[in-house]
């Protein structure tokens, strides 16, 4: 009776312990098309990030990356991406007291264009 009891703990513990791992692991497993994989490799590291103001520094430094790769977009309609984008770029100009919600709206407006159907 006991075996069993000892083994059902050490399967929940083992499960709670890789779901942690996995919480934790902020790497997605996409399948984007290439130009969006890279806008992605650099937007998603600065969203996962802790809010505060090493990610507002953070995402202002890449706002100019994230213009570059954005304009690449080839594969889907990215022109609300590149408006969030300039937002943002024009927003980390301005000051950080603002930059979490512009750097929102460049997460979303990439939500936007990865949910979208594909163009016919």
């Amino acid at each position: 009776m006991t075996k069993p009891i000892a083994r059902l703990l050490g399967a929940v513990a083992a499960t709670t312990a890789l779901g942690a791992a996995f919480a934790q692991d902020h790497r997605h497993q996409h399948h984007f098309a290439p130009d969006v994989d890279a806008f992605h490799s650099v937007l998603a590291p600065v969203w996962h990030a802790r809010p505060g103001a090493e990610r507002s520094q953070d995402a202002c430094a890449k706002a100019g990356r994230m213009e570059a790769l954005a304009k690449e977009i080839r594969s889907a309609d990215a022109a609300a991406l590149r408006d969030a984008v300039a937002a943002l770029k024009t927003t980390c100009k301005a000051g950080p007291a603002e930059v979490d919600g512009a750097l929102h709206d460049v997460h979303e407006a990439f939500h936007r264009l990865i949910e979208a159907p594909p163009a016919k």
